[in-house]
């Protein structure tokens, strides 16, 4: 392991895994800045690492009790005037009607949302603790899907598979990863600890994985343009907002919204199609979901593709996207729900 001081307030950190495409990740670990007390980030930065302490060090029925403890606590909070997450949940349930939302709509997605966190973090620990065999029957996938998937990258010689941030997307890679030859590009934590933890659980998914933070972007785009000519499968999730002038601006829930381009990019020079995916959960029970494929040079089109089947799957399956905890989509949803209805979330 090699430690290397970036500057004086930067802590930076070679990883090397064997779950690592390239073998190893360097992670430059900054200072934290202030953050509200129930804020997304400080919550990940507590919650992650005490998770992982705990199923590696009692039993899974011991481990899991925080997490049921924290899923209980926060269905007492969904009265608390300032959660944030119950805002998205009347947005959502608001633009799923053009009538008023009723609390009682907001409240199962709520309540269902959590249901699935604490699945997902149950079949974590099955997963640490008994492995991938015992769990992989729990993420279901049509065979029809799989033939389709399995023939587009015979034709084109490889495949992007779009997905957004569900609940259950990490997790779900385990059957991704077991029916395709698949290399799994994610963006890595800014902490070396959550990273650690990351590729801890990547290794026993067996995993091929593309850590892209902090990297080189050229040098990033060899290596999926290569492994798209060695006929796998690109996994990436694209439903993170982008402002910069690389993002590509399309139409979701009646709103302009600026998406990464840079897969449908890799997609168009390689001339490979596009396949949004969507994995419904329901408990420790998943579902993947494969939508129509786009094969096109028209990068704004393709990105509006993955988009409208986004939406159109986040609508009909709000409590399975995790980005419904996400700030800047739950200002964003909230926008969409009085643009559209006239409704305050």
């Amino acid at each position: 392991m090699k430690h290397l001081l970036h500057s004086p307030a930067t802590h930076t950190e070679v990883i090397h895994s064997p779950a690592l495409y390239l073998g190893s990740v360097t992670v430059s670990e900054r200072p934290r800045r202030r953050t509200a007390l129930l804020s997304g980030t400080r919550i990940k930065a507590m919650a992650f690492p005490a998770l992982h302490w705990l199923v590696r060090h009692t039993p899974a029925w011991l481990a899991l009790l925080p997490a049921r403890l924290v899923t209980t606590l926060l269905r007492l909070y969904y009265f608390w005037p300032g959660n944030r997450l119950r805002g998205a949940c009347a947005a959502i349930a608001a633009l799923t009607s053009a009538q008023a939302v009723s609390p009682p709509a907001a409240r199962r997605i709520y309540t269902r949302f959590l249901a699935n966190a604490l699945g997902i973090i149950d079949n974590f620990f099955t997963l640490y603790r008994e492995g991938g065999k015992t769990v992989l029957p729990r993420i279901i996938m049509n065979p029809a899907d799989v033939e389709t998937v399995q023939r587009l990258i015979a034709t084109h010689g490889g495949a992007v598979l779009a997905v957004p941030h569900n609940v259950g997307s990490a997790f779900s890679a385990l059957r991704i990863g077991h029916t395709f030859d698949m290399l799994l590009v994610a963006r890595n934590s800014p902490t070396t600890a959550r990273t650690r933890i990351a590729l801890d659980f990547y290794e026993r998914m067996k995993l091929c994985v593309l850590l892209v933070r902090g990297g080189n972007p050229f040098e990033l785009s060899r290596v999926m343009f290569s492994v798209l000519r060695q006929g796998k499968l690109v996994a990436a999730t694209l439903d993170n907002m982008d402002k910069s002038a690389n993002g590509v601006s399309v139409q979701m829930f009646g709103r302009e919204v600026g998406l990464a381009g840079w897969a449908a990019r890799i997609a168009a020079r390689m001339q490979v199609p596009i396949v949004p995916a969507w994995f419904q959960s329901s408990g420790r029970q998943l579902q993947v979901v494969i939508g129509e494929p786009v094969l096109t040079g028209d990068i704004q089109a393709a990105v509006q593709h993955y988009a409208r089947f986004f939406e159109q799957q986040i609508l009909a399956d709000p409590a399975s996207w995790a980005y419904l905890a996400d700030k800047h989509w739950q200002r964003y949803l909230a926008q969409a729900a009085v643009e559209r209805y006239g409704l305050s979330s």
